[in-house]
């Protein structure tokens, strides 16, 4: 198999080297190939956010920057002219490009690995999901972080489908084991998806009863202002600090008391997953597309509470300000998962599709 696997080449579509969770997995998958023996390129779609270290062997090509209203049908046809100079044995995209593989008529032409990177039943409109499903049918391959991101698509999938979870992907720090400082911390886009709001309300309830706490939001977002103005109307603005996007988050967070993640739907968060493996107590909605559920074992390595429920979910922060002791086991437990989910224990699943 080792010359076998030499010949291989595998192309990765990304929408840019750096930015967000599913770009964070697909350098970790792309190191990983490399470093096996494949031949590996990246098809960036965007050059904003150039952060990620990349594997010096990963040679990467450029689309032309979106401008005008024949923008995509420039870099579909730039996209073709990339694809058969690499020839590719395999192109791997999660969540991306979809209505270019289907207008290129690329899905015929090479053998796509796809994957389900969120809800999809929230996330997409009603033409995407036309597309998306599209897609999907005409892949080698799909990926679904969850069970039940798999289901929605049906039984029509079930033959070429595989549920991979995340990988942790970023070098992140040990488990912390001294004493937690007085800080609930969330890390997320400042979106609509996210429902800070609801997070907002519930933090309210806690300071009426640990004042001295603070809560810190990680991230960047539309919403913002919103929030900000809201935490003023809930007379909690003191004890909330909007801390914008940090890279190596994990290290600013990792003595803090408990993580939270408050959204209505998600696909599997990389900040949930990265928090539980540096040790954080966890209290997350049990939203679907359960990939919260997928990984927490509830009162066991972390707390699901039901979507938009700003009183449970005030009521189990606050249980575990009360119970250190309960908080330390979760953390314990919940760093587990840097083993569960090693980048090489991940991305061995992703190989294994293509030898099937």
């Amino acid at each position: 198999m080792g010359i076998h696997r030499l010949m291989k080449k595998i192309t990765f579509l990304i929408g840019s080297l750096g930015g967000g969770g599913a770009e964070r997995v697909t350098v970790a998958l792309a190191d990983y190939f490399c470093e096996s023996g494949y031949e590996v390129f990246f098809i960036v779609f965007s050059k904003v956010n150039n952060n990620y270290e990349i594997n010096p062997k990963i040679k990467v090509d450029y689309l032309p920057e979106n401008t005008g209203k024949s923008a995509i049908f420039l870099r579909i046809k730039e996209l073709k002219r990339i694809l058969k100079n690499q020839e590719p044995d395999y192109v791997i995209s999660l969540g991306l490009g979809y209505q270019y593989l289907i207008l290129g008529n690329l899905l015929n032409k090479y053998k796509f690995i796809l994957s389900e990177r969120n809800a999809p039943q929230f996330f997409y409109n009603w033409y995407e999901k036309i597309y998306v499903k599209y897609s999907y049918k005409k892949a080698y391959r799909v990926v679904f972080q969850t069970e039940d991101a798999k289901q929605f698509f049906g039984k029509s999938l079930e033959k070429k489908s595989k549920v991979i979870a995340n990988p942790i992907t970023s070098s992140i720090p040990n488990p912390y084991d001294g004493v937690r400082e007085k800080r609930i911390v969330a890390v997320n886009r400042l979106s609509q998806q996210k429902n800070l709001f609801m997070l907002l309300r519930a933090m309210k309830r806690v300071f009426d009863v640990f004042p001295e706490y603070i809560l810190e939001i990680y991230g960047k977002g539309e919403q913002q202002a919103e929030l900000e103005k809201y935490a003023k109307e809930l007379k909690i603005s003191d004890n909330v600090k909007f801390m914008g996007q940090k890279a190596n988050v994990q290290k600013y967070i990792v003595n803090a008391g408990v993580f939270v993640s408050s959204s209505d739907y998600e696909g599997m968060s990389n900040s949930m997953l990265e928090a539980m493996a540096i040790g954080l107590p966890a209290v997350c909605t049990d939203c679907p597309i359960g990939g919260a559920r997928m990984v927490i074992k509830n009162n066991i390595n972390g707390i699901l509470t039901p979507v938009g429920d700003d009183r449970k979910f005030a009521d189990e922060i606050i249980g575990l300000l009360k119970n250190p002791e309960k908080a330390k086991r979760l953390g314990k437990q919940a760093s587990k998962l840097r083993e569960q989910l090693n980048v090489k224990k991940i991305a061995k699943e992703w190989e294994k599709l293509l030898e099937d």
